[in-house]
């Protein structure tokens, strides 16, 4: 049996020609379906189980991206992505989600052909850029944790409300500030005791400008 293919794709004129070039090439190759849209590329996928999926990364204005993994999860079907998106990490999202082809809609017929042949002999199909941004992002440094973003998921929801109430209110007092938040004073001191030692700050002032500074308003 030649390589089974699903097509998908949301143009009539492209998914007839991708046809037409399937058709051509005999034995070597089968046409199991064509999809138009996420919905009908999904059913046909889970029903016929192709060897190969090429598909379109834009339908009908929703990305592909969205249904790949589920397009996959039959652990039979390989994704050969066929797509006029240049961006580099579009393309790197898509092969990190499971696609182990991309190939550019300008590319020649007989690239579209070669890569449907090397994915579904276990083999990568990608351009040398995308290569290359790729193994950058794999090699790429880790980020260095923010403290600053720690100390701020350690404030609860009243915690971040009475910074609010800080902020905007611009020096009212303490007594002002807890009869807006229906509480007591020494509920609202209780909350600033909690949130100085949270932030690393030591008075109202102090947490003033370190919420202005990281957006807490």
């Amino acid at each position: 049996m030649g390589i089974r293919i699903l097509l998908v794709d949301d143009h009539k004129t492209m998914l007839w020609g991708l046809e037409r070039l399937v058709q051509a090439e005999g034995a070597a190759l089968e046409l199991a379906g064509s999809a138009g849209d996420p919905a009908q590329a999904l059913a046909l996928c889970a029903e016929l189980k192709p060897d190969i999926v090429l598909l379109d990364l834009d339908l009908k204005g929703s990305s592909s991206l969205e249904i790949l993994p589920k397009l996959l999860a039959n652990g039979v079907t390989r994704a050969v992505i066929l797509s006029a998106n240049r961006d580099q990490a579009t393309l790197a999202a898509a092969v990190k989600l499971g696609a182990r082809g991309v190939v550019s809609k300008e590319a020649p017929t007989e690239d579209v052909l070669a890569a449907v042949r090397k994915v579904h002999g276990g083999e990568f199909w990608l351009e040398p850029g995308l290569m290359q941004a790729l193994l950058g992002q794999l090699t790429a440094p880790a980020p260095r944790p923010d403290p600053e973003a720690a100390r701020i998921a350690s404030l609860t929801a009243r915690e971040r409300g009475v910074i609010g109430m800080i902020v905007q209110g611009k020096g009212a007092l303490n007594k002002e500030l807890a009869e807006r938040a229906f509480i007591s004073e020494r509920t609202l001191r209780n909350h600033l005791t909690a949130i100085y030692a949270k932030l690393g700050v030591a008075n109202r002032l102090e947490l003033y400008v370190y919420a202005t500074r990281h957006g807490l308003s």
